[in-house]
């Protein structure tokens, strides 16, 4: 199962070095994306678009998370 486990010291290294190696991956091919002319401008648009205010997610994200939480 040694060689098996590519120097990785068990299997739970070898699990995460090989998590962590396809993340970067996914990331670099995820860095750049081609849109069409109309495609950008209707991204650029919304990128300018004013703020939405969204009260629900605000007071979600200012609550006590379940860890906060007495037991």
């Amino acid at each position: 199962m040694a060689a098996e486990l590519s120097g990785a010291a068990n299997l739970t290294d070898y699990i995460l070095r090989a998590a962590i190696t396809r993340a970067r991956e996914d990331i670099a091919e995820h860095r750049t994306f081609a849109l069409s002319d109309e495609a950008w401008a209707v991204f650029e648009q919304r990128l300018e678009a004013p703020v939405r205010e969204l009260p629900h997610l605000c007071s979600l994200l200012n609550s006590p998370d379940v860890f906060d939480r007495p037991a």
